[in-house]
């Protein structure tokens, strides 16, 4: 009996030992996911899918993390975080030039550094060190539908005359013609308007020795852009002239054109754009598609232009004690982004055309046919000109194109630019007592600080009622501490101008309705529309798989209700009440508030009340001063709150 007791006991004992070990080991099994990961960040304007699994497949113990980021140009809101603190692991920017080299790690020494091409790390390379790794490049030129060129006859241009004269016979036979009589479009941002006007000048002078010696002339701080490239924009003015092209995607207070849906939909023949968007183009349409080079006007060969899509280093800061597990997996990331597999992963993402890696070879054939000649006989230009140049330059070329300022002195404000740079907008306005952040899209989707912050400058400066900022106008952070004039042209870049209106409360919630209707989008990336708010208090239910997001409730900030028989004024821009009309998706459809435009019936129970030169820039900064006094706060305080459909 006592021998059956002790090996009942010793049974029981195993047992007991065996449900602990399994309870620890169950334990320790839900700890592991968070515990053992090394996460790394890396602000960028695409998704990248297909990195993101390779990274994580190949490197278990790595979760790689993409921020999408909403400006045209990642640079210089990038250059803005870096200086306050705020930068990512893997730093991306469009140009290795500049002040983010400053806050780069050395990456000389990583074994990977010698698997590209020498002629582009040398361009990369700051006293002979490296902080940069090319990612795969873009080549631009004129994309054409090929579809409706070979159906009506068109001749297929190769020069800039003929180029011209094919965009004349389509305007006269309304083939590839849009609703404004235009067959030729450009994405009038400031990078892209910048890389269009120099494209244009390649043929006939950055492929010569004159334009060599620009170049030289440029690093050296000796070169200008007055009485050199006042050509650049013979050609977009000859098209405007014609009505070719349509002057307002020039406008800053203008959405983008919408390009690709009118390209594909076969509503105009040509834009300049890169392979990218070529590829984008091609999807879901029933049309045909190719790209040209960029032509010469006096006879030379013509030249098609590549760019890395974008360049990648690593934050200086990881160098530092205690982040040795980020910086290795740092570089481990960039090495292995190295490889033709690593290499292929991001062409996939991004629809680039080529490696600069050494021995690198095409998975697949995405060039092109007709650049396939240029680069095949080596006449393929890659700027090199720094990103704060490039986009400055592409601002005053876009207020040359819309009219707003003849071309003399647009230049000469681009060489005042070079000389003094944004020193001479560097004014101390106030200071901001905490970071206000703008980050994952989050001034389109919900209540922020930065939002308020806005709105209620909008508000106290011009009297009004209520004031809303349509989130798509807000564009860079505010960081704690000092707050200069040049900060405040990344936060608002846009120039539309603000004025007050006199509504009913249907207006205001058909207002509110229009701002929530586009948060979700095929692209991913919430709509512009969004409205933050001062004086006012609404509720949204979030978008499902078969409707938008819906207004919920709408309050003034007391919580009571807005009366249906009162008037209100509101603030708002010019932009939301039609100024630009509402095609190509301008006015972001706010037709509610329609006062300006003859193309839109006039909103009902709408009157304007007062125009005003501000902007939310310039309002901002007012607002700023006016408050020198005190550290500018602002904070979370349920303006806008998101409920369940039942609630």
């Amino acid at each position: 009996m006592y021998y059956i007791a002790m090996m009942n006991f010793k049974k029981i004992f195993c047992l007991l030992m065996v449900l602990v070990c399994l309870a620890g080991c169950a334990s320790q099994k839900e700890e592991k996911p968070g515990a053992d990961k090394t996460v790394v960040t890396m602000l960028y304007t695409d998704d990248l899918p297909n990195v993101e699994k390779l990274v994580e497949s190949v490197y278990t113990d790595i979760d790689f993390q993409i921020e999408r980021n909403a400006a045209g140009t990642i640079d210089g809101e990038i250059e803005r975080r870096l200086r306050n603190g705020h930068g990512s692991d893997i730093i991306a920017s469009t140009l290795a030039t500049g002040d983010v080299l400053n806050y780069l790690a050395d990456l000389s020494a990583d074994a990977y550094i010698s698997s590209y091409q020498s002629g582009i790390m040398h361009k990369t390379s700051r006293d002979g060190k490296n902080y940069f790794i090319p990612l795969p490049a873009q080549y631009y030129g004129y994309i054409y539908n090929a579809t409706l060129a070979r159906e009506n006859g068109l001749t297929v241009p190769k020069t800039q005359k003929e180029l011209l004269a094919m965009l004349e016979t389509a305007k006269e036979a309304h083939v590839g013609t849009d609703e404004n009589e235009s067959d030729f479009a450009v994405n009038g941002t400031p990078a892209t308007t910048a890389i269009f006007a120099l494209a244009i000048k390649i043929p006939d002078f950055f492929g010569l020795s004159e334009g060599i010696k620009w170049l030289d002339d440029l690093k050296n701080g000796k070169a200008s852009f007055g009485g050199s490239f006042e050509t650049c924009l013979d050609l977009p003015t000859e098209m405007i002239e014609k009505g070719y092209m349509n002057p307002l995607s020039f406008k800053s207070v203008t959405n983008s054109v919408p390009i690709l849906e009118k390209m594909r939909d076969g509503k105009i023949l040509m834009t300049f754009d890169n392979v990218k968007m070529l590829d984008n183009i091609r999807k879901n349409s029933s049309y045909e598609f190719d790209m040209l080079p960029m032509f010469s006007g006096e006879g030379n060969p013509a030249w098609t232009v590549s760019a890395p899509t974008a360049f990648l280093g690593i934050n200086k800061t990881l160098t530092g004690d205690g982040n040795e597990a980020r910086l290795d997996a740092c570089r481990k990331i960039l090495g292995l982004l190295s490889t033709p597999e690593g290499q292929d992963a991001f062409m996939r993402d991004n629809g680039a055309a080529d490696s600069y890696l050494v021995d690198y070879t095409p998975t697949s054939d995405i060039v092109p046919d007709g650049i396939k000649d240029c680069i095949e006989n080596g006449y393929n230009y890659n700027i090199s000109i720094s990103n704060d140049l490039m986009r400055y330059f592409g601002n005053r070329c876009n207020a040359v194109l819309c009219a707003q300022e003849d071309i003399t002195s647009a230049f000469a404000e681009v060489d005042e630019y070079m000389r003094s740079g944004s020193s001479s907008r560097a004014t101390l306005i106030g200071t901001i007592d905490h970071d206000m952040l703008v980050e994952n899209y989050n001034v389109r989707m919900e209540e922020t600080e930065i939002g308020n912050l806005i709105s209620d400058a909008v508000r106290e400066i011009t009297g009004a009622d209520i004031a809303v900022v349509n989130g798509g106008s807000i564009r860079g952070s505010l960081y704690e501490g000092d707050v200069y004039s040049y900060d405040l042209d990344y936060v608002c870049p846009y120039q539309d101008h603000i004025i007050i209106l006199e509504v009913n409360a249907d207006v205001i919630k058909s207002m509110l309705e229009n701002g929530l209707s586009a948060m979700k989008r095929d692209n991913g990336i919430p709509g512009g529309r969004f409205l933050n708010v001062s004086g006012l208090k609404y509720s949204l239910i979030p978008a499902s798989a078969d409707a938008p997001a819906r207004l919920a409730d709408v309050t003034l900030p007391d919580g009571s209700s807005l009366d249906e028989n009162a008037v209100y004024t509101i603030a708002v821009t010019d932009y939301m009440a039609g100024s630009e009309g509402y095609f190509d998706n301008n006015g972001d459809d706010f037709t509610m508030l329609n006062v300006y435009s003859s193309d839109t019936p006039k909103a009902e129970n709408v009157k304007l009340l007062r125009e005003t030169e501000y902007t939310f820039r310039s309002i901002l900064e007012e607002y700023i001063i006016n408050h020198n006094n005190e550290e500018i706060a602002s904070k979370i305080e349920g303006r806008i709150t998101t409920v369940n459909e039942n609630e």
